[in-house]
Parts: structure tokens; sequence; C-alpha cells
């Protein structure tokens, strides 16, 4: 995401999350999504979830024109691991919904990861406090093999300062 890209009005770049984030700073080094909540509110992290390193991963329901299956995200910021159903081929577009009650995740923005197909993707969201605020959000490209996701938090945009993507 280009600095021009960034709404200025409202989000900027930051340093890590404060202490009352559901966004947590593990060991100085690793960002872990401890909540992750639809439009409708439901949790999306359990602890029955597939297990990353001792953390439940993120579940989601994922479609295709011709497949679906369950799929869990790891909650480490710039970690590309999924478990689960795993039938897509990288550069493939797919729709994102709440395993709980089959709503569509929301677009975000768009996402420029422009795979050889030259098609790009969208950034759709999952809020990640319960008060479902668009302050604090992940957002997570629904192309298939794009390991492009942003982070945000009490409109800090924390994944972009621990990256450095933020360029101009």
């Amino acid at each position: 995401m280009a600095k021009k890209d960034v709404e200025q009005e409202r989000v900027r770049i930051s340093a890590p999350p404060p202490m009352e984030s559901t966004i947590k700073q593990v060991d100085d080094v690793f960002i872990v999504i401890t909540e992750a909540y639809c439009p409708n509110g439901h949790n999306l992290i359990a602890d029955d979830n597939e297990d990353f390193d001792g953390y439940p991963g993120i579940k989601v329901l994922l479609k295709s024109d011709v497949n679906e299956g369950i799929v869990f995200l790891s909650p480490f910021h710039g970690d590309g691991t999924k478990k689960g159903f795993q039938g897509w081929k990288d550069g493939q577009r797919l729709q994102f919904f709440c395993p709980e009650c089959q709503t569509p995740l929301p677009t975000f923005a768009k996402c420029h990861c422009n795979f050889e197909n030259g098609q790009d993707g969208d950034l759709v969201k999952l809020f990640t406090s319960s008060d479902l605020s668009d302050s604090h959000i992940l957002a997570l490209c629904n192309v298939w093999g794009c390991r492009r996701s942003r982070t945000i938090d009490n409109w800090n945009i924390i994944s972009e300062f621990l990256d450095g993507q933020i360029t101009d």
C-alpha cells in the first residue's frame, strides 16, 4: 500500500500496538491476531481451531465457482501458512465468508497483487474488536497465494510499520 493510498485523515502508521489491543506483539518480534469477527459479530478465532505454534488460527469459509472449504489462516502477521481445505490454484480469486453465519466478508480496499493472470484481488476485512469498528481490522487478500494483508488498530497501520511497506 503506497503512502498515497493511505487515508491520512483517519489512518496513520504506528509503532507496535497498545497494551489494550486485541492485536498482540509477542517477544518484540511477532504480531498475533487474537480476535477476528465477521460483520455479524462471530469470533472466528476459537480454542478448538487448528493450532499455529500454540495460537488458534482464523477460521474462514472460502468459495470459488466449483469448490468451497474451511481454511484456517495463521494468526501471525506475515505468515502465509494455511490449514484445512487447499483445493485452489495460486492466483485464483475466492469469496470469503463467515463459517458460522455464511455472511460474505466486506471489501476494505483493492489489493495490487497482480498474479500472472493479470487479476488484482480485493482486501476483505475481519474486525479485530467486538465493537466491529473499521478502526480495528485485519484485511486479507481474496486471491489464493497472495500474502498481502494489513493490520490496522485504532486507525494505526501496524503491519505497514513492521513490514516497511509504506512507499511513495
